[in-house]
């Protein structure tokens, strides 16, 4: 429920509360405002004010993508949330003090990940926003998110250990989960089309005055200036993590342009300009990959360990969750009208 109709409420009650000396039917009207439980238990408590503000929440994001949502989609969503919430309560309530250090770090490293992929503090700040929130309650909800996590691995790890054996088959089985395809550690400089703030279409001056500068810092890279430096002063790719244009990346993942130019050059060579539906790229090859199989040694054998078992998590949490629901008495009444 947002800050506004909130506050409207609030009004409501309390004229509501005024009035009721003088007309004993505004009862019937005041009730229609309580806020009411929709999922109660041993320990926990869900107001459907609480549902209605997530949904809100979801029908925003799927507007926002352009998708339309029904009134029986929209009821799923409900249900949906609705579930997940009584799964966190009854989770929070087994919480321990190893499981509050983990996730304390586990939610600092989430909020620290989703500022970084914001253009700026600013830019961060105003996405929440659209999304009716605040960096308070983002950070709240990670931190939430990780101590549910946290309890969920704790509890259930031990429950669904995964042997040499499972992880042996799985290798033999999937050979095209373990083929790692062509690529190549590469860097790149933008001049993209857009502006990297605003992201509007810049005009057609504006990109001939970006073609111009792209030539001249092309010039410099095939000079052999130093290619991370010239990213960092010009390149329109902002991201934190790869401020000096460095990436690895398969063929077929880029434009196709970029590909074609990229997949030809030799180490250490610098590319002609190239241009992609993003805008002008400047690409420099480091290091060339083949494709091939990887071999199931010993980092491999525990990264399909550790999937595998949080594939069999994920499968018996729902059996999980219903066992703690039962031994909390959870009762749910979505449905039932106020």
């Amino acid at each position: 429920m947002t800050s506004c109709h909130q506050h409207w409420l609030s009004k409501t009650v309390i004229v509501a509360a005024v009035m009721l000396a003088l007309c004993p039917a505004v009862m019937a009207v005041e009730s229609l405002f309580e806020d009411r439980v929709v999922a109660k238990g041993k320990g926990i408590k869900v107001n459907y004010s609480e549902v209605e503000e997530a949904v809100i929440a979801f029908k925003a994001n799927r507007i926002a993508a352009g998708e339309k949502v029904s009134p029986d989609l929209e009821k799923q969503a409900e249900r949906t949330i609705l579930d997940r919430l009584v799964a966190s309560q009854l989770l929070l309530q087994r919480v321990t003090d190893a499981d509050k250090k983990e996730a304390q770090a586990i939610a600092t490293q989430l909020v620290n990940d989703a500022k970084s992929k914001a253009v700026s503090e600013a830019s961060f700040r105003y996405q929440l926003i659209a999304m009716g929130m605040t960096v308070a309650k983002f950070e709240a909800q990670m931190h939430e998110q990780s101590l549910v996590k946290a309890v969920i691995e704790r509890e259930l790890k031990p429950l669904n250990a995964i042997s040499d054996e499972q992880v042996q088959v799985f290798y033999k089985d999937n050979p095209d989960a373990f083929q790692q395809p062509e690529h190549l550690r590469g860097s790149h400089i933008l001049f993209s089309y857009k502006d990297p703030f605003t992201k509007a279409e810049l005009p057609l001056e504006a990109i001939e005055e970006k073609k111009r500068t792209a030539d001249k810092v092309l010039s410099r890279a095939k000079n052999g200036d130093d290619f991370g430096k010239l990213a960092k002063e010009f390149s329109d790719d902002r991201s934190p993590e790869h401020e000096t244009g460095e990436y690895t990346f398969a063929r077929g993942q880029m434009p196709p342009e970029f590909d074609a130019a990229a997949f030809t050059l030799k180490t250490n060579q610098v590319s002609d300009l190239v241009s992609t539906r993003f805008g002008f790229h400047i690409i420099k090859m480091h290091e060339y990959f083949p494709a091939q199989k990887l071999e199931l040694a010993a980092p491999m054998k525990e990264k399909v360990r550790t999937k595998l078992q949080q594939i069999a998590i994920q499968r018996n949490l729902p059996v999980y969750i219903e066992k703690l629901k039962k031994e909390a008495e959870v009762v749910l009444s979505l449905e039932a009208k106020p």
